[in-house]
């Protein structure tokens, strides 16, 4: 005859007291994380009470849980090509202001919603552009050439649209530690665009090297 085995006693749940204090101890644990968190925005971002608390939980919470976040004077990023930045410009190359280049995204305070439209607009004629359609592209290169034409009197220029592309956090050997250098700058759409006989904006796509046919010399 097999002796029963004594059954294990179930847990007895927590009192409402200790749920009180465990609740009340995750409060300061939650706002240490996300002092910690917060700290890459650098000095620059934060004011004098947040670099303080960020000094002090990382003295104690951060080395305890091994987090180590610093700021950084590079972007992190992680989405896709048309996250970034694309910047509508026209370069007058004939009548007042030549030489200049207008970049239309100047032309609302940064933040505003007019601002952020221009945005949303730029990196759908970007899409547009990448995909092919360059009827969409051509449109809003005519409509936006006619109104820096009427304001600035000029008559010919090149319209561009380009990738302002995110810096890595870990550079490369060589790559430039400006994050406005050209090389984080990609074209995107590039038309001439000028003013007509009848004063009609007329539009011309730029083709790239690699789109464009070779010359076949004539044989004699």
């Amino acid at each position: 005859m097999t002796t029963p085995q004594p059954s294990t006693p179930d847990p007895q749940p927590l009192s409402s007291n200790v749920r009180s204090i465990l609740s009340l101890a995750l409060i300061p644990y939650l706002f240490g994380l996300w002092v910690l968190l917060s700290c890459p925005l650098g000095n620059e971002y934060m004011s004098g009470l947040h670099r303080r608390l960020g000094g002090l939980f990382q003295s104690t919470m951060g080395e305890m849980l091994g987090i180590s976040v610093t700021g950084s004077p590079y972007y992190v990023h992680s989405g896709d090509p048309f996250s970034d930045d694309h910047l509508l410009e026209l370069e007058v190359t004939e009548g007042p202001g030549k030489g200049e280049t207008i970049v239309f995204n100047d032309a609302f305070v940064s933040g505003s919603q007019a601002e952020t439209r221009l945005r949303t607009l730029a990196a759908f004629i970007a899409v547009q552009a990448r995909m092919g359609e360059d009827g969409i592209p051509a449109q809003f290169a005519k409509s936006l050439a006619a109104q820096a034409f009427a304001d600035s009197g000029a008559k010919r220029g090149v319209f561009r649209v380009r990738r302002h592309m995110f810096q890595p956090m870990e550079l490369e050997v060589g790559a430039a530690t400006d994050p406005n250098a050209l090389g984080y700058f990609e074209q995107i759409y590039e038309a001439d665009v000028w003013l007509d006989r009848d004063g009609q904006v007329q539009v011309l796509k730029r083709d790239s090297l690699e789109h464009v046919a070779p010359a076949v010399e004539s044989q004699s």
